[in-house]
């Protein structure tokens, strides 16, 4: 089966990194229309104002503190509207800039991994397509607001009972598409990079005369190409009868006179022996 040809995984690429940027942009213009403070009658008429935004903490002096908090299925999951000027778990608080040009440095060698080896494959193209698309829906925010917004907030069971200082339910960091995105195709790139480790090791693992089961002679041991070969015609002589075995030392020629009846000879050899 012949593979598809690069240009439509190229297509493919781009769609999704396209659709996860412009997905993350409209979901937190979105949830600020909604939860932040403003007067803006319609998400379109609020969309131009908060696009054109650009500055630090220009967002948090124009649309917060936030009006309200929206469960969606308490207590497990609600929105909440905030911002983090750090990575995931607040981390490097404050450095967004530096986070920025971390980001894109991390999407431009994502996609150059990706065309020089995987741009053939689909399912590393959709996991590099998330994260590219991710890394840049949180970029443009960092370079356009030198912070990001989050809106997702999810409470999770059970892991409190294990690191009580966590709490129960564990209140899992804030987040949004964007961070979605990126941490799921980071997930399945790491599940088929050890899959793939798992096959290599099996593969290796393999008997060394498994693969050349066929051939007599090959035995994974290093020998000279010389010698083997002469190891190889002296077997095939041997087979066609053109050179003695060494049972043919014991006493029996093999060579059966023109006026013996067929088999005396070895009758008589063994009567010998």
């Amino acid at each position: 089966m012949n593979k598809p040809p690069a240009r439509s995984r190229l297509g493919l690429f781009s769609f999704l990194a396209l659709f996860v940027i412009v997905s993350d942009q409209l979901s937190k213009a979105w949830f600020v229309f909604r939860l932040g403070r403003h007067a803006h009658a319609s998400f379109g008429e609020f969309l131009g104002p908060y696009f054109s935004l650009w500055g630090k903490q220009m967002i948090q002096a124009t649309y917060f503190p936030p009006v309200q908090v929206e469960k969606v299925w308490a207590p497990w999951i609600q929105w909440q509207l905030t911002t983090n000027t750090g990575a995931a778990w607040s981390m490097f608080r404050g450095n967004s800039i530096y986070l920025s040009i971390v980001s894109i440095v991390i999407a431009v060698a994502l996609v150059i991994v990706w065309k020089r080896y995987f741009s053939d494959r689909l399912g590393m193209t959709w996991i590099f397509g998330l994260i590219v698309g991710g890394a840049l829906g949180n970029f443009i925010d960092r370079l356009r607001l030198q912070e990001v917004v989050d809106f997702v907030d999810v409470k999770l069971p059970l892991i409190g009972r294990l690191f009580p200082r966590l709490g129960d339910p564990y209140d899992f960091p804030i987040f949004n598409i964007a961070d979605s995105a990126a941490v799921m195709g980071t997930i399945c790139l790491a599940v088929v990079l050890i899959v793939m480790d798992i096959h290599a090791l099996a593969h290796r693992k393999q008997p060394a005369g498994a693969a050349g089961a066929h051939d007599p002679f090959v035995g994974g041991l290093e020998v000279d190409s010389a010698a083997l070969q002469e190891l190889k015609e002296t077997a095939a002589e041997v087979r066609r009868g053109e050179r003695f075995t060494p049972r043919s030392q014991t006493g029996w020629s093999g060579n059966i006179p023109a006026d013996q009846p067929p088999g005396q000879g070895r009758e008589d050899s063994d009567e010998n022996r």
